[in-house]
């Protein structure tokens, strides 16, 4: 297999979400391969980072599709990585971000002549199991039962993607795990969980578990998918399945200490929900335990990354070492 880095000196991608976690990682070994980068960025984004990085930054929205497609003019590929994620109820918002921002980001790419748009995607649309046996892309859904607005808009979004696949347009899909790692500015669902911990501020788990993946892998794993993923298919970027018992101690492990964190069984989690949210928290930040996930604890978001693996050489790096460089981030005092 051809390397998955050779042939990027100038090519021109354009990048949604730049501002994001994946998106920064992403932008950063783009620009590491001597890529030209458009970065596609809301009027009130913070692109001093990636201005810093040499990326070329064009003001435009999801919901304008005109604009979109003037952003996209001259780029080769376009990486769909802007996304809401939000695990509240609102689900008119995140059904415009999600699934009409993508349409409108493939219109646009078709009018722009883009060559191949790479979606990212999530474990939500690909479902869960009540047992501890990993999934794969075959998997039938089975998470429209919950409700979840977040999950509703993803799935929907991925398939509008796939469905866009044709001559005009390459589409393929990435679907990544929970992401963590360093250099996490947006402060990421799971971020905020890492750092809650180490602050001593998670004193339970659940039963259940999920997937960890790196974020520089997931960023690693979209730029295969640019160059060897197959038009028309979905590809798990997944990582490390861990139970939340697990997680626990893995993060334990990485700040080198003791915590007390207590098991409870996912029954409980519904009512929990209800308690902790009757808590004032500060504007903008996330509750601990909302009503939506709750109604998750006890399953488990395990998969198989075999695909990515065989067809794009795609390798996740050791959870360890993530949650070690997390910290580092999270806890710069405390990790020196």
């Amino acid at each position: 297999m051809q390397s998955p880095f050779d042939d990027w000196g100038g090519r021109k991608v354009a990048v949604t979400g730049a501002t994001g976690f994946v998106g920064h990682h992403l932008v950063v070994q783009l620009r590491q391969l001597g890529a030209t980068v458009i970065a596609l960025v809301r009027s009130t984004s913070a692109t001093d980072r990636l201005r810093a990085l040499g990326c070329e930054c064009r003001t435009t929205s999801l919901d304008d599709p005109a604009g979109l497609t003037c952003a996209l003019q001259g780029a080769e590929l376009v990486f769909h990585v802007a996304a809401a994620v939000d695990f509240g109820h609102d689900f008119a918002k995140l059904h415009a971000i999600n699934v009409g921002g993508t349409c409108n980001v493939i219109e646009a790419a078709r009018r722009a002549r883009v060559r191949r748009l790479i979606h990212t995607s999530s474990i939500v649309a690909v479902g869960c199991s009540d047992r501890p046996e990993p999934l794969d892309e075959n998997t039938d859904w089975n998470l429209a039962r919950y409700k979840v607005p977040y999950f509703l808009t993803k799935r929907q979004a991925e398939e509008a993607a796939l469905a866009a696949n044709g001559s005009d347009l390459e589409v393929v899909v990435g679907n990544p795990g929970c992401v963590v790692g360093p250099d996490d500015y947006s402060r990421s669902e799971f971020g905020t969980l890492c750092r809650r911990f180490w602050r001593g501020q998670v004193p339970f788990y659940f039963a259940g578990g999920t997937n960890l993946v790196d974020v520089r892998d997931v960023a690693d794993g979209l730029i295969r998918l640019a160059q060897f993923g197959r038009p028309g298919r979905r590809y798990l970027l997944t990582g490390h399945n861990q139970t939340f018992g697990e997680f626990m101690r893995a993060l334990a492990e990485a700040a080198k200490r003791r915590y007390l964190c207590l098991p409870l069984p996912g029954w409980s989690a519904t009512w929990l929900s209800r308690v902790v949210n009757l808590v004032p928290t500060r504007p903008g930040t996330r509750p601990i335990l909302s009503p939506e996930t709750a109604r998750l604890m006890g399953r488990f978001f395990f998969f198989d990354a075999s695909r990515a693996r065989n067809e794009l050489g795609w390798q996740a790096r050791p959870l360890a070492q993530t949650l070690q460089d997390a910290y580092a981030f999270w806890m710069p005092s405390k990790a020196a």
